[in-house]
C-alpha cells in the first residue's frame, strides 16, 4: 500500500493516482549518490517546492532527503546540510515525518542515521554481491544496535529478462527463476520482521538508464516485477500478489521456460489459498498446503500438461520434454559479473583467470583468511581509507566485515 516515488519530482496526475486508490507515499528530492559542488541550493530550492506544491496531498506521509547520498563517503558538510534540509522540512510541514535512503556501505552507527524521523536502506544482498539471507542478517544486526530508530528497505530488487530460464537459477544469471527465488527469500525476511517500517521493492517496471548494457540489453534496467512496455507480468509480480492480495489468485511460474531435459522437473506454483492441487496430462498428480509458494517435483520422461487448481480458480502451463539443454534460454555469461549502476565505466573486459591466484571471482573473506593475500588486501585497504579522509571523507571499514561473502 505504498510508493516510493524515487528520485526527483513528480506529475501531480500521479499523486491524484495514489490518492484515488489509498496508496501512502514517500516523496522525495534528487539529492542523490555525490552531492553537486555547489548544488546544495538547487536541493533546498527543490525541497521547498516538493513540499509547499504538495502539502495538501494526503496520500503523502513522508518527505524524503536524499538518496545513496554516501556513496561518495561521508563528511560533516554532508551531515550539516542534511539537519538544515530537515529543519527546513519541519517548519514547511511539522505534520509529517522525515527520511532518508542510505546506501549498504553506510555504517549502522553514522550520524547519517539520526537525522531524519526514520531510516531505509537500499540492500541487493544476492544480487551485486553476497546472498539473500544477508539481508535478515544485516537487519537484524542494526535493529540490535539501533533499537529506538524506526528502519525500513527502501530498495531491494534483482533483474530478469524473459528470454533467460534455468533449472538451477544462480545469482547474476538474469532469469525469471532467479528474480523468482531472489523475491521470496526477501518476502520471507520482511514478513518476520515486523519490526521494519516499510519495504519498497526496485522495481515496479524495467525502466531506461542509457549507460546500462546488461543481461543481454542496452539501455535498460530489468529490475521491474512488469516489463518496460507495461504489458507482461513476470513470475515475480504474481509472487506479489500471492503474498499482497486477498482476492483467489494461482499462478504457475516459468510457463516461457518449456524445453527442459532433467528427469525430474520442478514446477513452482504462487497462491493465496491454503491448498493446492496439480494436474499432469489430466490426472491428479499430488495435492498440497500452499503457504504463498508450492513446489512439486514431476518426472519428465514425456511433454507434460500441467495444472494447478485452487478452490475454483485454476492455470494452466506445458512442458516439452527434449533430449539436451535449450541453449537459448541461457545467457553467455560475462567475466566481469553484474555492474553496479555507479560503475561510471561500463566497458566489458575479457579477463583471464590463472590457477593457483586469487582473482575478482574469490570472495573477500576466503582472500582475507589466507596469510599472505590478507595481508595485501589489507594493505590496499587502509590506503584507502587514508586518501578518503584526507579529501575528508569517513569511509565505512566496518563494512568489510559483512561483505565476506562478496567478491
Amino acid at each position: 500500500n505504498t510508493f516510493l516515488l524515487a528520485h526527483y519530482q513528480h506529475v501531480q496526475y500521479f499523486y491524484d493516482l495514489c490518492y484515488e486508490v489509498v496508496m501512502v507515499v514517500w516523496a522525495e528530492i534528487p539529492f542523490i549518490s555525490n552531492p553537486i559542488p555547489n548544488g546544495f541550493d538547487n536541493a533546498i530550492s527543490q525541497m521547498k517546492e516538493l513540499v509547499i506544491q504538495n502539502y495538501n496531498h494526503p496520500s503523502i506521509v513522508v518527505w524524503g532527503l536524499s538518496n545513496e547520498i554516501t556513496i561518495g563517503g561521508e563528511s560533516e558538510k554532508l551531515v550539516e546540510q542534511h539537519k538544515t534540509l530537515n529543519k527546513l522540512v519541519k517548519e514547511l510541514d511539522p505534520t509529517r515525518l522525515t527520511t532518508m535512503a542510505q546506501v549498504s556501505m553506510l555504517k549502522t552507527t553514522s550520524e547519517m542515521n539520526h537525522i531524519s524521523d526514520v531510516i531505509s536502506y537500499n540492500h541487493y544482498f544476492g544480487w551485486y554481491g553476497g546472498e539473500t539471507k544477508d539481508n535478515g542478517i544485516w537487519l537484524d544486526n542494526f535493529h540490535k544496535e539501533n533499537p529506538n530508530r524506526c528502519l525500513g528497505v527502501s530498495e531491494y530488487g534483482c533483474e530478469a529478462i524473459l528470454k533467460w530460464h534455468s533449472s538451477n537459477p544462480d545469482m547474476g544469471d538474469y532469469t525469471e527463476e532467479y528474480q523468482s527465488y531472489y523475491h521470496h527469500q526477501l518476502l520471507e525476511t520482511f514478513r518476520t520482521r515486523p519490526y521494519l517500517w516499510a519495504t519498497h521493492v526496485w522495481n515496479m517496471f524495467d525502466f531506461g538508464v542509457d549507460m546500462r548494457d546488461e543481461g543481454g540489453v542496452k539501455g535498460r534496467n530489468n529490475k521491474g516485477l512488469v516489463t518496460y512496455d507495461r504489458k507482461t507480468k513476470k513470475d515475480s509480480y504474481y509472487l506479489y500478489q500471492a503474498y499482497w492480495t486477498t482476492t483467489p489468485m494461482i499462478h504457475i511460474a516459468s510457463k516461457r521456460y518449456v524445453n527442459r531435459c532433467e528427469d525430474v522437473t520442478k514446477v513452482y506454483v504462487y497462491s493465496n489459498q491454503d491448498e493446492v492441487s496439480l494436474y499432469v496430462n489430466n490426472k491428479l498428480f499430488e495435492t498440497k498446503k500452499c503457504d504463498k509458494v508450492v513446489l512439486f517435483e514431476v518426472p519428465l520422461n514425456k511433454n507434460l500438461k500441467i495444472v494447478a487448481k485452487a478452490n475454483g480458480i485454476s492455470d494452466k502451463s506445458f512442458i516439452k520434454k527434449v533430449d539436451k539443454p535449450d541453449n537459448s534460454y541461457i545467457l553467455e555469461k560475462s567475466n566481469t559479473g553484474v555492474t553496479n549502476w555507479f560503475d561510471k565505466d561500463g566497458n566489458e573486459v575479457k579477463l583471464t583467470f590463472n590457477e593457483g591466484y586469487f582473482s575478482i571471482k574469490d570472495k573477500i573473506k576466503v582472500i582475507q583468511e589466507d596469510e599472505q593475500a590478507g595481508k595485501v588486501f589489507q594493505a590496499f585497504m587502509d590506503k584507502f581509507v587514508e586518501i578518503a579522509k584526507s579529501q575528508g571523507m569517513e569511509l565505512p571499514t566496518g563494512i568489510l566485515k559483512m561483505m565476506g561473502s562478496f567478491t
